[in-house]
């Protein structure tokens, strides 16, 4: 079935961010669940719940995507087809914030500015986008963000900074060759 090319640019640029947003999401829940398995390892178990609930809030939000995405055919991009504001999607953990006995205080500093850096994502959509269909999702998918950034913040109200020794460890584990 051929269509209109005005309708193909439409349902084209529909489907561009709706894959965009449902590899956000994708790539948050595996992030967050490797996190959860990681924090467990080390016996922290604390993170490894909070982790383990925003692995499981992102798998929603991935499900709801694919919803909107009903029977529109999402284009199969290469990782360099991706239109990120960096290399990686916005969600994506940064490993370097990463420590064997971080705190509920910093697991959620680290959720919050991912979750900042996918809002910032879909408000420069919207911004860009002509098409009043397409800005409108952006739109929601930003407004999406924000409450997960409401939700951090709350929580992260929960979760006092820790001291500055939070990360003293009087027998460090060593790496065996």
């Amino acid at each position: 079935m051929s269509r209109a090319p005005d309708t193909f640019s439409q349902s084209f640029f529909m489907a561009e961010l709706l894959v965009h947003a449902l590899v956000i999401e994708l790539e948050a829940v595996q992030s967050y669940k490797d996190l959860a398995v990681q924090m467990q390892q080390c016996g922290n178990d604390e993170v490894a719940e909070l982790f383990e609930k925003m692995s499981e809030l992102e798998a929603g939000h991935a499900a709801k995507i694919r919803e909107k995405a009903g029977d529109i055919e999402l284009p199969d991009l290469a990782p360099w087809e991706y239109r990120w504001p960096d290399l990686e999607p916005p969600e994506n953990i940064d490993l370097a914030g990463i420590h064997y006995l971080m705190t509920p205080h910093h697991a959620l500093k680290l959720a919050l500015e991912n979750e900042m850096h996918a809002m910032a994502f879909f408000e420069a959509a919207a911004n860009d986008c002509t098409d009043e269909r397409i800005r409108s999702l952006a739109i929601e998918f930003a407004g999406d963000e924000r409450q997960h950034v409401a939700w951090m913040e709350d929580w992260l109200a929960k979760y006092p900074e820790p001291d500055a020794d939070w990360d003293y460890d009087p027998d460090p584990p060593a790496a065996i060759d």
